[in-house]
């Protein structure tokens, strides 16, 4: 199962990497530079066996869930572009997305 989850972290890395490739430089490259970094270290930072390897010491580990921190900060400017760029229709994306204190008030519920 490992080698599925590699194979497919790597696939995808590589295909933003190429598409950042294809961008140049400006607002676009920058966020892509962003996703890329966080897709990464999120990746490093969900699977164990880069600690369990010995790839990551403990302290790098800490280090790395610092920085995807950090990497949030900075994409969060960006979610509902990035969201937009998608296409998903308003009524998919929920409360969540918007305010979720109005859309869940008793007044929004159908009767």
């Amino acid at each position: 199962m490992h080698l599925f989850w590699s194979f497919s972290d790597r696939a995808i890395l590589q295909t933003i990497m190429e598409a950042e490739a294809t961008v140049s430089v400006g607002p676009l490259k920058n966020v892509l530079s962003l996703l890329r970094s966080m897709y990464a270290l999120t990746c490093m930072e969900e699977d164990a066996a880069f600690l369990r390897y010995g790839y990551l010491s403990t302290k790098n580990a800490a280090a790395v869930r610092k920085e995807v921190t950090k990497l949030c900060s900075e994409v969060r400017p960006h979610a509902l572009a990035l969201v937009s760029s998608f296409g998903i229709p308003d009524a998919f994306l929920g409360p969540i997305a918007y305010n979720w204190t109005d859309a869940n008030s008793w007044s929004s519920v159908k009767h």
